[in-house]
């Protein structure tokens, strides 16, 4: 993709438009064909950490991005077993760049903005109770 998009660029330079047009949609084609197999991966992610599971829900693997999304999930599927707490295990960031954790702030100012109740385990700083309301 990035090769498709940096050609693409030379040949601009050089005002080849047909090439330029060529390239710019192979390298969308490769954009959207990784975008797919992320979708695939992390779907895999998922379903592998959560295998006959609802609560505690385990986002770690996943992108941020995506890591919000299942969250979302989780949050609608606890609210419909009327249960009081989510347990969310987001890890402690021993895997992200410069061992700092990602998904971890973003689940809690998420979960906020939702209006939702998130407080991290006493007992596990790796994981949040999520109070359903």
């Amino acid at each position: 993709m990035a090769k498709c998009f940096k050609e693409r660029n030379e040949a601009k330079a050089r005002n080849d438009q047909q090439r330029v047009k060529e390239l710019n949609q192979r390298g969308e084609a490769h954009r959207e064909n990784m975008m797919l197999l992320d979708k695939e991966a992390s779907a895999k992610i998922f379903q592998e950490n959560n295998q006959n599971r609802r609560n505690p829900v385990d986002l770690h693997g996943l992108y941020v991005s995506e890591a919000k999304s299942y969250f979302d999930i989780a949050v609608q599927g606890a609210r419909d077993r009327e249960e009081s707490t989510l347990r969310v295990i987001v890890g402690k960031g021993n895997h992200s760049g410069n061992n700092a954790p990602k998904i971890k702030p973003a689940i809690e100012a998420h979960g906020k903005s939702l209006g939702l109740s998130i407080a991290v385990d006493p007992r596990n700083d790796g994981c949040l109770i999520v109070s359903i309301k």
